[in-house]
């Protein structure tokens, strides 16, 4: 008869995901997981994998914490502009309230050598992109947004934008400094 798992794994994967997140892909060991964790070695590679695996599904975690901060964000408003707006802020909110991105970590970190980290990077990118856009082209049609940019292209900076956020705060700790990094973002738009 199989033994019942004697934790909770989403409750054990954001440990593991707050973890990495706050020392790193490369920093993080083994024994800094089973210790962190709070479980034994084997139920670990039993449930989550090896230590990779485990940071793949911990990235896909937190990536699914911001898709719902995002569009929790976004449903703020419905006037477009103000949506984005809403979504730059709640990431300056992030960034101060939680001073560092498991995202933004793994782009620097592992994007250029960890394919599979590199294309979940990518398609996440590209939904922030999307949303972007969507509600770019939607201020256009509605007159709020006269710009001649091209919709695509200001999304691809808005969400480059993004990082820049965080990196500003990370690397500063200056939430004045970072604030205005996110108001010259958001003034990118006009």
């Amino acid at each position: 008869m199989p033994r019942n798992k004697e934790f909770d794994y989403d409750e054990k994967l954001k440990i593991a995901r707050d973890l990495f997140w706050k020392k790193g892909y490369n920093a993080t060991t083994m024994n800094d997981l089973v210790d962190t964790m709070q479980i034994n070695r084997s139920s670990l590679y039993l449930a989550y994998g090896n230590k990779h695996d485990l940071f793949l599904k911990s990235l896909s975690n937190y990536i699914q914490k911001k898709d719902k901060q995002y569009s929790q964000a976004a449903k703020k408003s419905e006037e477009p502009l103000q949506a984005i707006r809403n979504v730059i802020y709640s990431v300056f909110e992030s960034a101060v309230q939680d001073s560092n991105c498991l995202f933004t970590n793994s782009v620097f970190e592992l994007a250029l050598t960890d394919k599979e980290v590199s294309d979940i990077l990518r398609k996440q990118t590209l939904k922030a992109v999307e949303l972007f856009e969507k509600l770019l082209v939607q201020a256009k049609a509605n007159g709020s947004l006269s710009s001649d940019k091209d919709p695509l292209a200001l999304a691809h900076f808005l969400v480059s934008g993004l990082v820049s956020i965080y990196n500003t705060h990370i690397l500063f700790a200056d939430a004045k400094l970072t604030k205005q990094t996110t108001e010259i973002l958001i003034g990118s738009i006009k």
